[in-house]
């Protein structure tokens, strides 16, 4: 049966205009009536949609007729305006329908009454009330049972026939069989079983079935069979009929309800939803339907291509095709009403979650969607959208390497961080990544080694790099470059500067060979390496040795070359010296200040002399470093120490960045060493992995003291200049050799 049970108090509005009030409405001076429509009971508690109202009145015919001579004052359609009739008493008829002997889902409405126009200056308000003046039956298959009629018919249904007429109530077909109130009408069981035989007819009885009251007007009859055991197999029984009233709201017409229709919630006003392919998305299908669902159509272009096979294009699927609605579920994660059903939306949020694009192609998808409710299709209405647009886009993210991961050799790119991407999802997009590199960032995408680390590459070299999610989809491409293998300028110890400046004091003034003092300096063009002679030699400068004041013991180079080399030529050799400005004999009792050990370094020096050459406080300073621009990873050096006293030889090494901020360094002593051994004094990095080297510094020196601590003696030392050596008695200690400094690039 056609039930709209949803329908409201405003159904009764429905039918026919005004028919869920009774209105007093006056029209001074025009004699007649102003009729409304009722039904006999009003149902309060229900809705229905706006659309159902007035148009359905249109549906009735009235007839106004003069008791007194059988004047029709009126007859036609209803009408809510002023019917204009003379002074009398008047018979007024409401009818729906023609009252069919029999038929499916045609329902016979019709209402009487009688009022009187009793003034001439004045309109007459009356109320007709409507009924369901035929009757109807529908079948119920209870399937509750031990059997059920779906495993053993293909097909079934009930027959009613009356007077000769008939048709058939169809499981799941919700219609019902319409019929002239007081007529019997006749109810056969048919049916196909499984294996293609049709069974003898069943004609179902029970008392009530015989009852005349059955089937009167507005009486439904609702027969309910089940199957049963016997012997010999099955026999459908009646397990119950229920006679009840039928009520106007119960029983309208399909065709007086409005057409189905669909909406969107989540989509702009082109039907269309873009969004980004990991984005949460919330979308639906409104159905705003008046009565339950009788079908679906769907249509589906998906250039996604996970659904290109489970989906065809353009094909029609079907809600009431079992295949077609598993079909459509299974392959978007949806769920589908029933037929039969009256759903208010469909969620589309999860189809939304699992589109995507074509290797960040975006793709455009579409559903096509026609419904039908109360024997009607939303497509009817012409201007009404069917297509429903889902375009998802390409995420966009990005990713990065931090400087402190950069080496010459090698690199690791930084996890996707949350701040990197510009649409999308963060936490789905970094759940499935994977990070790649290439050498022009265009092809040949290789995937990172251990995920995100690339070794074995080339130093100097600019890479690219990029995020891929889900193995498709490639984010922005980056730029990495390895840093450069950079050499220490004269590591080698071959690049000196000598000279030789004043003269030692002498008293004979007639000695043209007296010695001079000689200074070191470990370049030849531009310095790189520096050492603290020129604070050492600061007493360094006379006219003629007879009178000089330059003495062996307040002027010494702390730093020389040597022929004991490891390689090649020359090697830097340093020694602690205490010969300083003030001291005037070979005592080792000296001025503190004067305590220095031999350094060589990467920088320059700056020397201050203040006071006299008895009381001098002379001090100086070294500028540390100079512009550098990689990572290495140790420095090595080869070295002979012979120490004085309990002595010890000391390293340091550090690399700044652009602040003069300390991002790597390290110290390291050692004790005598006879014979040429080698060191790795490895670069201790900080934590910082955005700092960016701008400066190398190296210092050694012979000694870890100075002052009052460094340990020296009067002794005898031998210095090469160029080819030649020559001993000098002077204040000295630790001797410390050092040759092929060079920087390891492990990584």
């Amino acid at each position: 049966m056609n039930k709209v049970r949803f329908l409201v108090a405003t159904v009764l509005a429905v039918l026919l205009a005004a028919c869920s009030e009774e209105e007093n409405v006056s029209q001074a001076g025009k004699p007649g009536f102003v009729v409304s429509l009722t039904e006999s009971v009003k149902v309060e508690s229900r809705r229905t949609p706006e659309e159902i109202g007035k148009p359905a009145a249109s549906n009735f015919q009235l007839k106004i007729t003069r008791q007194s001579d059988g004047h029709e004052a009126y007859s036609g359609a209803y009408t809510e305006g002023l019917i204009p009739a003379p002074v009398g008493t008047y018979t007024l008829e409401a009818e729906q329908g023609d009252n069919p002997e029999l038929a499916l889902d045609a329902p016979y409405y019709k209402g009487t009454t009688e009022a009187e126009v009793t003034s001439e200056a004045e309109s007459t308000p009356v109320t007709i009330q409507c009924k369901v003046a035929n009757a109807l039956a529908s079948v119920v298959f209870d399937d509750g049972g031990a059997y059920q009629f779906a495993d053993q018919f293909s097909s079934y249904g009930v027959r009613v026939e009356v007077s000769g007429t008939s048709t058939v109530l169809k499981n799941g077909d919700g219609r019902s069989a319409y019929y002239r109130a007081e007529t019997k009408p006749a109810f056969t069981f048919e049916g196909t079983l499984k294996n293609g035989t049709d069974i003898e007819p069943v004609p179902l009885t029970d008392e009530k079935l015989s009852d005349d009251a059955t089937f009167a007007a507005g009486q439904h009859c609702i027969i309910k069979l089940k199957l049963g055991a016997t012997s010999s197999g099955i026999r459908v029984e009646v397990s119950k009929v229920e006679v009840v009233p039928v009520t106007i709201n119960e029983t309208i017409p399909l065709e007086w309800l409005p057409k189905p229709k669909v909406t969107a919630t989540g989509f702009d006003a082109n039907n269309t939803l873009a969004f980004v392919e990991t984005e949460q998305k919330q979308a639906a299908l409104n159905l705003n339907l008046s009565s339950a669902l009788q079908d679906m159509k769907f249509k589906f272009n998906f250039e996604d291509k996970q659904f290109a096979t489970s989906l065809q294009a353009d094909k029609e699927y079907l809600l009431s095709n079992a295949e077609d609605k598993k079909a459509i579920e299974t392959a978007l994660g949806i769920t589908l009403p029933n037929v039969g059903d009256k759903p208010e939306s469909i969620d589309l949020s999860n189809l939304l979650a699992k589109l995507q694009t074509n290797a960040g192609t975006f793709t455009t998808n579409t559903i096509e969607i026609d419904v039908q409710a109360n024997n009607r299709w939303s497509s009817e209405d012409a201007e009404a959208n069917r297509t429903y647009k889902i375009v998802c886009n390409k995420p966009e993210f990005s990713i990065d390497a931090y400087p402190g991961n950069i080496w010459t050799k090698e690199f690791t790119v930084n996890a996707l961080r949350e701040e990197q991407v510009t649409s999308g999802v963060f936490t789905t997009l970094s759940s499935d990544m994977t990070y790649q590199y290439s050498v022009d960032g265009e092809t040949n995408w290789i995937t990172l080694n251990d995920g995100m680390r690339q070794d074995q590459l080339t130093p100097g070299t600019t890479y690219y790099i990029r995020g891929l999610y889900r193995g498709e989809v490639a984010g922005k491409v980056a730029e990495v470059s390895t840093y450069p293998v950079i050499e220490l300028e004269n590591g080698n110890m071959e690049k000196w500067k000598e000279e030789e400046r004043g003269y030692y004091y002498d008293g004979n003034i007639f000695n043209s060979n007296d010695p001079k003092l000689r200074v070191y300096y470990p370049w030849d063009d531009e310095s790189f390496w520096n050492t603290n002679n020129d604070f050492t030699t600061r007493n360094r400068d006379a006219s003629t040795a007879a009178f000089s004041i330059v003495y062996r013991y307040n002027s010494f180079p702390a730093v020389s070359y040597t022929k004991d080399a490891n390689s090649g030529t020359w090697a830097a050799e340093l020694r602690n010296t205490a010969a300083g400005r003030g001291n005037t004999s070979s005592s080792e009792s000296s001025y503190d200040f004067n305590n220095v050990p031999g350094e060589l370094f990467i920088g320059d020096i700056s020397v201050s002399e203040s006071g006299t050459e008895v009381i001098p406080n002379d001090s100086y300073s070294i500028n540390k470093g100079k512009t550098f621009a990689s990572r290495p990873t140790a420095l090595r050096f080869y070295y002979k120490y012979a120490p004085y006293n309990t002595d010890s030889w000391k390293v340091y090494i550090a690399l700044y960045d652009s602040e003069d901020n300390i991002i790597a360094e390290n110290t390291k002593t050692g004790d005598k060493q006879d014979s040429y051994n080698f060191i790795d004094v490895p670069f201790n990095y900080t934590d910082d992995l955005n700092a960016v080297p701008a400066k190398i510094y190296v210092y050694f020196a012979s000694s870890i003291y100075s002052g009052n601590q460094l340990p020296y003696h009067k002794m005898n030392v031998t210095t090469w200049y160029k080819d030649s050596q020559r001993t000098d008695e002077t204040l000295s200690g630790s001797v410390f050799i050092i040759d092929d400094i060079s920087l390891i690039y492990d990584k």
